[in-house]
């Protein structure tokens, strides 16, 4: 745990999918409540995966001056697109505050477990949540249902490129206080 970085270099080395399959089903052993498995997974591979993807963030960016387009696509490029594979994080939604809270939670552990044996297995990933992903515009470009919530956005880069360096943590009596 102490040595995972988030891992912003993105390198264009394949992925193998049954590699990824299997970074995700070990990541499915996080906890989670009401006998629920709430995460969702879609993965982006393709020329036309990634397409869709930019052409769903181009709707929820919600400009419609070409220059301002031009701009979100290539950052969407940059970020999202040039790395092997892609996945999208989200969880169901139950319409009910605790078991929303609960599903909510669960997903953001499978996603800390998916960082974690990815980095075992030589795979860097940065956990993004841009602003689009909130849009509805951009979920229903996707055709994800109603009832899940996207939670991240995550590239995965074979490492390569050298690990960065660890950002400073808090002091443990920052945060750590008798009740």
């Amino acid at each position: 745990m102490r040595e995972r970085r988030t891992y912003k270099q993105i390198s264009a080395i394949p992925i193998e999918r049954e590699l990824v399959e299997s970074l995700v089903e070990t990541a499915s052993f996080a906890p989670f409540h009401s006998k629920v498995e709430p995460w969702q997974v879609r993965i982006i591979e393709t020329d036309e995966q990634k397409e869709r993807y930019i052409e769903a963030t181009l709707s929820a960016s919600h400009k419609t001056d070409e220059a301002e387009l031009a701009k979100v696509r290539e950052k969407v490029m940059q970020k999202i697109t040039a790395a092997p594979v892609v996945l999208i994080v989200s969880t169901m939604l139950f319409g009910n505050e605790k078991k929303d809270f609960e599903s909510l939670a669960a997903t953001s552990a499978f996603i800390q477990n998916l960082q974690l044996i990815a980095w075992e297995n030589e795979i860097g990933m940065v956990w993004r949540t841009p602003g689009w992903m909130f849009d509805s515009v951009f979920s229903e470009a996707l055709g994800l249902p109603e009832d899940e919530r996207l939670i991240g956005i995550l590239p995965l880069s074979k490492r390569g490129m050298g690990v960065p360096d660890a950002k400073p943590r808090r002091k443990l009596e920052d945060y750590l206080h008798d009740l």
